[in-house]
Parts: structure tokens; C-alpha cells; sequence
């Protein structure tokens, strides 16, 4: 989806649908919004995202996206000069629950690095062993 701000134009606080869709029924985990304009072109406008941490506001550069949890409160700001373009969308995930989601996503980043300084060792072997254990188990397919 594709939106376009303009001055005084703004979306309130809200969560995204949990099931997204017409004729083919989606379940949204993941949240993507993709910065369209550069920044410089228009005032306000900030995506904000409130999560356990406080608020966190985003005004990214045309090309650089944000990907959040679908179950996050968010808004945009008002933008007050300028035209705010960006591209929205969702995703499904293969995994359903967001903890079992940043699990893997944990292991999977320590296994990169583990990678990265050792290349392919026993820990190496074992780590992808548990990862892919993890994701059997897990995944809804």
C-alpha cells in the first residue's frame, strides 16, 4: 500500500489489522514501512513506534525501510511542509509466535558471527543443528 501526506495530514495512534487480505487471508506479524522521499523535502512526518523501550521516531532516507512487530502501537505525525511518501506493507511469518521469532533470530546472529571469526567449526555444526530443530518445531507450514 501506498501513502501520501501532505501538510496538516497525520494517522493516529493504532495497531495494524491481525488478518490482512481479501480473497486470500493473511495473518500480519511483521510491519514494513519504506521511506519514499527524502527527508530534507518535508517537515514532520515521523513514524513512531512505542514499544517496551519508550517511543522511537523514524524519518528515514528515500530507500530505508523500518520493519516492526504488527502487534506495536504506531503513528505518524502530522507532516506540516512537504509531501511524506511511503510504501506499507506486511508479512506473515513461517514462525507465529514473536518469541520464538527473536529466539531464532538470536541464535541465527550468533551463529553468523561464530561463522564470520571461526568458519565452519563443531560449535558451528551443532548451533545449525538446534536452529533448524528450533525452526521444525516452530514453523507453521
Amino acid at each position: 500500500m501506498f501513502s501520501r501526506y501532505q501538510g496538516g495530514m497525520y494517522y493516529g495512534t493504532h495497531i495494524d489489522n491481525a488478518i490482512m487480505g481479501d480473497e486470500k487471508l493473511m495473518r500480519s506479524d511483521l510491519s514494513l514501512t519504506l521511506f519514499l522521499s527524502d527527508p530534507a523535502t518535508y517537515t514532520g512526518g515521523e513514524l513512531v513506534i512505542e514499544s517496551t523501550q519508550g517511543e522511537q521516531a523514524f524519518k528515514l532516507d528515500a530507500g530505508s525501510m523500518v520493519v516492526y512487530p504488527t502487534t506495536t502501537l504506531h503513528r505518524v505525525e502530522p507532516v506540516t511542509e512537504g509531501e511524506r511518501l511511503a510504501a506499507v506493507t506486511w508479512v506473515q511469518s513461517l514462525v507465529r509466535d514473536a518469541h520464538n521469532r527473536e529466539i531464532l533470530f538470536d541464535l541465527d546472529t550468533v551463529r553468523d558471527t561464530l561463522f564470520q571469526k571461526s568458519g565452519k567449526t563443531a560449535e558451528f555444526d551443532l548451533l545449525s543443528k538446534s536452529i533448524a530443530n528450533l525452526l521444525r518445531k516452530w514453523a507453521d507450514v
